[in-house]
């Protein structure tokens, strides 16, 4: 195929084209297959020639044609064929190497030219032009053997190594032009380029693709509180391209029992049994004569961990191994090559062997054309048909990936077992630790029952104090928790002899109680009679386990045994320093061996009992002291609330009444004369109008004065001034009468009375509060009375309660008043009405009411009481309302109550009957 000649500028926008092209395909994808593939086509359309085909080097020097483009079949297609690394000898690709040279070779010509792109001394870039020189005739023919005139090759680099190489070859015989020459480096930087990029994609997926190897080991290992070994050994087989495979490790991480100091490899020793084993897929067969039933426990195991410590051992061949002499035997029966041992190592201890196997495998190699290793330098390639090197039973080599795959899954492995180990060690050391709680739990639960039981005697003290409950449920408790068949009490009386307290007493119901014993039995023994107590007295506490090896005299075990007594325990009870009883336990139905905490526990309770004594004779003694001072106060309250009452009433009612009587004299002769004067001044007003009209004509002195003194004004305002004098002297006789009714000296006795003037008296005299003053206004009083019947009643004493409840409404009003606005008007309300009393007993109502501020609950109900006040000092007595609360309840059988709402006001209810019935208090 001839060239076509074009235009420079033509083959410049050509040879862009088709770098974009390639440039966008490098970007587009990160698959070198599609890129290459692509590549070789785009330069081919370039260049025009026949083909062109990327070479890749393997890593033993051969060769393989990885891509390739045609153009009509013009040549045969070497796409996938094996090149030998003698076909490209060590100087060419030592050129290719440092210098980065291109060369082009005309073969109808003979000449090679080659363009450099580096110094190979200096390594600096340069751009040489084509030069031309005789190519060796022994490349001629080579190329002649493959069809090709004319042929291109350009270097490809990735990370400064040699890749591959970009060739294209003619079967005519082609010039190649420089710019062509730079356009195919362009193309051979960007698959530079493309190759680098791909190898970041494979090492991101194989990355990749680990992690998820080993997260799923993990995951099968580290799954606490079981281990499954099994999954994952068969899973690592498998990652590692594995025919089979085999974990041994120590025993010991699966029966605790068997947990010592021994390590892996003296577990590896014949006859001992604590070595674990796990297979997977095929294994090695072991002679059953043999000593050793194990691989591991050959040499080979142990020495690669001795001189290895920690690494992966890698055997590519074992059959190339001498260590393994030994076991080929083993290996020859199956198609295993190839062995991976991987050491379980934790913390610089050996834990087991994890062994991966891998079968022969059989090759085939396509080569381009048969060759002669030995014969290739003396003749040139006479054929490039395909050849096929079949190879059988090949060794397959562990990539340095798995390799570092495999000590991963090892660590993670030798981690999860000794993990696992821990965990079983755990579990091992709670279960016996469990026991041990159990046993503890079981001896111990016994002494902490009895102390809650000493607690709750404590508590029952505290909260009861009464004897005879605290006893009976002692001795119910102590009865049940040391399962005994009888507790009971034993009471000293004065002359040491004594008697068991029935009410008491406590029995298992378990046993048959025939003796009786604990039904107030008296039991007078001479021995505690003699001493006075005996042994107790000294606060022992006589444990009897079996009254038969006690060495009693015959009389004391006779005794005993008429109350079927076998074995007990005595504790002394004390009141004080006094030896009050004994706390006994006893055992009927046979012996029984009292531990040493059952003893301390009933000394304890004893002991406990005798504070309960104590405290309940302080109590009885506490309360009736209590009982009299509540007496005696309570008649102190009276005598001073009477005293204070009757003082208070004598002074005030000898006041009101002097004061009444001293006013009542001269207003009594002011009013006696008044009627007088009132007629001496009409009469001379007569006489002076007679005069008048007997002398019209008075002289001139009369005329003066008569005018000076306004005669005229005189004789008209002076009856008017006499009738509002007399007006005034009634109204101070009304004050007079109101104030001895108030006093009520001369009716000390009940009488029936007028409710209302009571109520009105007292209203008279508290008038001056209830007026307006400067700084405040006038509180507004309503009053509506009922229709009433006059009440038998002690009318002083009733006006006395009128007194001291309107006196504090006033008080609130007048305190409420100075924390409200000026214009608040404070409000009385007096109302009576018909009522009835309990038994239906007709009765008079009075609700006495203000609008102040209201009495807080927690004072509302203690209004009552002697002497409680809210006021300050000197501003009340707390005594008004509690000698009010004893006159209406206790000397009329009345009603005395308040309600109050705060912010609303306060009410009271006075409610006595209209009739009194019995005697006054």
């Amino acid at each position: 195929m001839s060239p076509i000649a074009q235009p420079d500028l033509q083959v410049s926008l050509n040879q862009e084209s088709v770098l974009r092209r390639i440039t966008t395909r490098i970007r587009q994808s990160l698959e070198l297959a599609d890129i290459i593939a692509a590549t070789t086509a785009e330069v081919r359309s370039l260049l025009g020639t026949d083909r062109v085909m990327i070479y890749k080097f393997h890593a033993d020097g051969n060769g393989q044609v990885i891509a390739e483009a045609i153009y009509e079949n013009r040549l045969p297609s070497l796409l996938g064929l094996n090149f030998p690394a003698d076909d490209i000898p060590p100087p060419a690709r030592e050129l290719f190497i440092q210098a980065k040279v291109r060369s082009v070779v005309n073969v109808e010509a003979g000449q090679i030219g080659q363009s450099t792109l580096r110094n190979s001394e200096t390594g600096e870039f340069i751009s040489e032009q084509i030069c031309y020189r005789s190519v060796d005739p022994c490349h001629i023919e080579y190329l002649t053997a493959m069809g090709v005139k004319s042929s291109v090759v350009a270097p490809i680099f990735h990370q400064d190594a040699l890749w591959g190489l970009l060739v294209s070859h003619h079967s005519e015989t082609l010039n190649i032009a420089e710019n062509e020459l730079e356009a195919i480096q362009m193309v051979v930087d960007q698959l530079s380029v493309a190759i680098a990029q791909s190898h970041l994609l494979t090492q991101a997926r194989a990355k990749a693709e680990r992690e998820t190897v080993i997260n799923h080991i993990s995951t099968l290992l580290h799954s606490l509180p079981t281990i499954i070994l099994q999954p994952a050994l068969e899973a690592t087989v498998a990652a590692l391209n594995g025919v089979g495979g085999r974990l041994c490790i120590k025993h010991q991480a699966f029966n605790s029992q068997n947990a010592g100091s021994e390590s892996f490899i003296e577990c590896l020793i014949p006859g001992n049994d604590c070595i674990q084993l796990y297979t997977c897929g095929q294994q090695p067969i072991i002679p059953e004569q043999s000593i050793y039933p194990l691989i591991e426990q050959y040499s080979i195991w142990q020495e690669n961990y001795k001189s290895h410590q920690g690494d992966v051992l890698a055997i590519s061949d074992i059959y190339q191994t001498p260590v393994l002499r030994t076991l080929q035997a083993a290996f020859q029966p199956t198609k295993i090559r190839s062995i991976l041992m991987i050491p379980l190592e934790y913390r610089q201890q050996l834990l087991g062997y994890l062994t991966i196997f891998r079968n022969e495998i059989d090759t085939e190699t396509l080569w381009a054309g048969q060759f002669d290793r030995d014969q290739r330098q003396l003749y040139p390639r006479i054929s490039f048909d395909i050849w096929r090197d079949s190879k059988t039973a090949q060794a397959q080599e562990w990539k340095i990936t798995e390799i570092e795959l495999a000590k991963e899954i090892g660590k993670h492995f030798a981690s999860a077992i000794q993990q696992y180990e821990l965990y079983q060690q755990v579990q091992a050391f709670n279960e016996n630790l469990e026991k041990q709680v159990k046993r503890r739990t079981w001896e111990l639960q016994h002494t902490t029952e009895q102390q809650q039981a000493v607690f709750g005697v404590i508590t029952k003290i505290r909260e009861s104090l009464e004897t005879n409950t605290i006893f009976q449920t002692t001795t119910k408790e102590v009865c049940q928790l040391i399962k005994v068949d009888r507790v009971s009490v034993y009471r000293f009386n004065k002359d040491w002899g004594g008697e068991f307290v029935g009410d008491f007493e406590a029995t298992n119901p378990h046993w048959s109680n025939e003796s009786k014993i604990g039904i107030n039995i008296v039991w007078n023994d001479t021995y505690l009679q003699d001493t006075e107590g005996g042994r107790y007295r000294y606060n022992e506490t006589f444990t009897v386990d079996d009254i038969y090896k006690m060495g009693f005299a015959k009389c004391h075990l006779e005794n005993l045994e008429e109350y079927q007594i076998r074995a007990f325990v005595l504790a002394p009870i004390f009141f004080g320093q006094k030896l009050w009883g004994l706390l006994a336990t006893y055992q009927h139905t046979g012996p029984r061996e009292w531990k040493t905490s059952e003893v301390n526990f009933l000394t304890q309770i004893a002991a406990q009992l005798g504070v309960a004594l104590q405290q309940a004779e302080l109590l009885s003694q506490t309360k009736q002291q209590a009982e009299e001072l509540t007496q005696a106060l309570h008649h102190l309250q009276q005598t001073q609330t009477q005293l204070i009452q009757t003082e208070k009433m004598s002074s005030l009612g000898q006041l009101v009444a002097g004061v009444a009587h001293e006013i009542n004299n001269p207003v009594n002769f002011i009013y006696g004369n008044l009627s007088h004067v009132s007629e001496y001044a009409q009469d001379l007003l007569t006489m002076l109008e007679l005069y008048q009209q007997e002398c019209p004509h008075p002289s001139q002195e009369i005329l003066a004065q008569a005018d000076k003194m306004d005669l005229e004004f005189l004789s008209e305002d002076l009856p008017k001034t006499l009738s509002s004098m007399e007006i005034g002297v009634e109204r101070i006789r009304q004050i007079v009468m109101s104030l001895r009714n108030f006093s009520r000296l001369d009716e000390a006795e009940k009488k029936a009375v007028n409710i209302h003037e009571g109520i009105d008296s007292t209203l008279l005299i508290l008038q001056h509060r209830l007026k307006a003053k400067p700084e405040s206004p006038a509180i507004h009083l309503i009053k509506e009375y009922g229709e009433l019947p006059l009440v038998e009643c002690y009318a002083g004493q009733m006006n006395q309660v009128f007194m001291n409840v309107l006196s504090n409404a006033l008080d609130a009003l007048e305190d409420y008043r100075e924390l409200q606005p000026k214009t608040n008007i404070g409000k009385i309300s007096i109302i009576t009405s018909i009522g009835q009393i309990q038994d239906n007993i007709k009765s008079i109502v009075i609700r006495i009411a203000d609008n102040g501020p209201g009495i807080p609950e927690a004072v509302r109900v203690r209004i009552c009481d002697p002497f409680f006040t809210t006021k300050p000092v000197g501003k009340g007595t707390g005594l008004g309302l509690s000698i009010s609360y004893r006159i209406v309840v206790e000397k009329h059988g009345g009603v005395f109550k308040c309600d109050s709402q705060l912010g609303s006001g306060t009410e009271f209810w006075i409610e006595i009957p209209v009739q009194q019935m019995g005697n006054s208090q």
